[in-house]
């Protein structure tokens, strides 16, 4: 279960789980609240889908509640005619529709918590947060399992819902490097112009136009860059998406005078390209569950600037050797602090002995540790073990 397949991570993720399911053992079915997105018609041709849109029933007169229960009633019904056998929903969006449905129909649950929630569900639970956080807590509390994408997320999930260890699991999300290869070599599939290098220093941040994702300090970054190291060549900056904050950010950028620095791309289907063709990513994110672009640009070879964030810091424990630390993978600066990017950016360009000694262990943990075929089996696991 997944709201939609607009392109976002999670749906990224529940696209890759629909593909790679082993099909000896399981017969995976797709329950979306909305047709299309840009991920759409990537679902396997063998999936059946079931979207609530398409007989969605037309209320004359709406009160609060009155489309969620819909909504529950509709999965409630897919699950009895179907014969499912065990629910997978991801986001706590369709958590709170997945919860009282399959407690109904008597089938067990495993659910992903995808982001903190301490910070991702004041944020966009909208009115009600009271009363849909102990609702949360309730149906987190009686899934078979509950896995969060990594440690960090898995430890805010128990505090923020009250949950006991045994309760919440980390399994991070994993990297398809055959299909991320090819992707990358794909420019047909691009909403916007397929990217084009000049002689700068590249950078790109790929990413919704949100505030938790942090642009706004990138941009102040570039602008401290300018007034600190004015001999030091500007980097070009590619910023690929959009949301609500676009328009504040490019009136941002127009009174700082980066037009010619900062290039708003748009939303692109396809980010690979931008990830491959680009020097460096920069994910200024204040909080992430455990970000797609990461993995993708770690895995294409492409160095890594990150906030401090704890999944950031938290990469190590991932890694093959207790030895690993986080810091050897991505190059870390402090959260919202357009000083210490700049820092960071004039020093990634600057040494390219420790920015290719990153590169390597980076690529490493994407390919090997995060690879599907290490982590695919461990969700089927769960999945096949949920009573």
């Amino acid at each position: 279960m997944i709201a939609s397949l607009d392109g976002g991570g999670s749906e990224r993720q529940t696209l890759l789980l629909l593909k790679h399911l082993s099909r000896e053992r399981f017969a995976p079915e797709l329950f979306v609240l909305r047709r299309g997105g840009s991920l759409f018609d990537q679902i396997p041709s063998d999936v059946a889908v079931h979207c609530f849109e398409d007989s969605a029933p037309k209320f004359r007169f709406g009160w609060p509640g009155r489309i969620h229960r819909a909504q529950v009633a509709a999965v409630r019904r897919i699950l009895v005619e179907r014969k499912i056998d065990v629910v997978y929903d991801r986001t706590f969006h369709m958590t709170l529709i997945a919860g009282p449905a399959a407690a109904a129909a008597n089938v067990p649950r495993v659910s992903t918590i995808v982001s903190p929630p301490s910070h991702a569900v004041p944020q966009n639970a909208g009115r009600f947060l009271a009363i849909k956080k102990r609702q949360l807590a309730g149906y987190y509390a009686k899934a078979a399992q509950v896995v969060a994408v990594s440690g960090p997320a898995a430890a805010d999930a128990r505090r923020y819902y009250g949950l006991k260890a045994r309760q919440v699991i980390a399994i991070p999300n994993p990297v398809d490097a055959v299909a991320l290869d090819i992707a990358a070599l794909d420019i047909d599939s691009l909403a916007f112009q397929s990217p084009v290098r000049d002689d700068r220093y590249t950078i790109v941040c790929v990413g919704r136009m949100t505030r938790e994702k942090g642009q706004e300090c990138l941009i102040d970054a570039i602008a401290c860059l300018r007034e600190r190291y004015p001999t030091f060549p500007l980097p070009r900056v590619w910023l690929v998406g959009d949301g609500p904050r676009r328009r504040d950010l490019e009136i941002k950028t127009e009174a700082l005078g980066l037009s010619k620095t900062m290039e708003f791309i748009g939303h692109v289907t396809n980010p690979a390209p931008w990830i491959a063709a680009a020097d460096a990513l920069c994910l200024p994110s204040t909080f992430e569950g455990f970000p797609n672009v990461m993995l993708e640009a770690m895995a294409l070879g492409t160095p890594v600037i990150a906030s401090d964030i704890d999944v950031v810091r938290s990469l190590g424990r991932v890694a093959f050797s207790p030895e690993d630390r986080g810091r050897d993978y991505v190059a870390i600066y402090r959260r919202q602090d357009p000083a210490e990017l700049a820092r960071k950016i004039r020093r990634l360009r600057i040494n390219p002995t420790a920015t290719l000694s990153r590169i390597i262990a980076a690529k490493n943990l994407a390919r090997r540790a995060l690879a599907i075929e290490m982590i695919v089996p461990r969700i089927e696991t769960i999945i096949l073990g949920a009573k």
